[in-house]
């Protein structure tokens, strides 16, 4: 069973969060390139390549790619169906999938990529490995595996601000009692590798150079930083972090620091939407 801890807060948090963090950060940050060159023009060269899109979410990669490939059939796994978005494009289908458990038989060997993205919030160090040996039932002889993941500090942003110094020591405590890989993405390859993958090529992506990621990377961090403070509270294991009012103020504050350099710098500025709209809490 996984630790995911970003399902909490209120319906269409964590959803619009997941949106966000495709159009807003990772598309710009890869230059809108959502697939790798070879892997492309492998699946343009077949004329109706399968796609799986595991931990899919809201399917909102799934959607991308099947705007850029109309002739590929995808398929969104994930086992919390609630988030999945409507008005699919027809040659998307979302439904049930648990990455602990064996896929359909009737699914195995029949897909040219598999998809996985960001499931450091999902797997204790113990996992990588049997859950990407599960990810390659999926794929027929010769098919890729495309596996976009960060560490459990996420991103850096820039000026380490008071707020999210806070943040970020609480959430490598947090992170290392759930059990998780406090080395990833480091250690991502070699997990592949013991999996059984070959040929592995690693590309890494960072946002601090870019400077017009700024607005993006900082609204992502509020939107994470949240939903996170949210999981500490849900699991009972931090003394620092326990109740919904603590959240709200801790995430308040690390935006009032963004803003308060914004205001300096002349860059910053967020969208209002949630957390920025979380009200201003009582003393916990």
């Amino acid at each position: 069973m996984g630790i995911y801890y970003l399902n909490n807060g209120e319906k269409g948090w964590e959803e619009d969060r997941l949106d966000w963090n495709h159009h807003k950060m990772v598309m710009p940050l890869v230059g809108n390139t959502i697939l790798p060159r070879a892997i492309e023009a492998d699946l343009g060269s077949k004329s109706s390549p399968r796609i799986a899109d595991v931990c899919t979410g809201t399917g909102v990669w799934a959607v991308s790619v099947a705007k850029q490939l109309p002739n590929a059939h995808i398929h969104g796994f994930d086992i919390d169906t609630s988030k999945f978005a409507k008005n699919l494009p027809p040659n998307v289908r979302l439904q049930h999938g648990d990455v602990f458990e064996p896929f359909p038989s009737e699914l195995l060997g029949k897909f040219d990529l598999v998809h996985a993205r960001f499931l450091v919030s999902l797997l204790r160090k113990e996992d990588w490995v049997p859950v990407a040996r599960n990810f390659m039932t999926l794929l027929r002889p010769g098919g890729w595996i495309l596996w976009e993941d960060s560490g459990p500090f996420e991103f850096r942003v820039l000026p380490i601000t008071p707020g999210w110094t806070k943040y970020a020591a609480l959430n490598w405590s947090f992170c290392n009692a759930q059990g998780m890989d406090l080395r990833m993405p480091a250690t991502l390859s070699t997990h592949l590798e013991d999996a059984g993958f070959v040929d592995l090529t690693e590309k890494d992506y960072h946002t601090s150079p870019y400077e017009k990621l700024d607005i993006g990377t900082k609204e992502s961090m509020l939107r994470l930083a949240y939903q996170t403070f949210l999981g500490m509270v849900a699991s009972g294991k931090m003394e620092e972090m326990k109740t919904e009012a603590q959240a709200k103020k801790a995430v308040n504050e690390i935006r009032e620091e963004f803003e308060q350099v914004a205001n300096n710098e002349g860059r910053f500025a967020g969208n209002g939407n949630l957390p920025a709209s979380c009200p201003q809490p009582s003393e916990p």
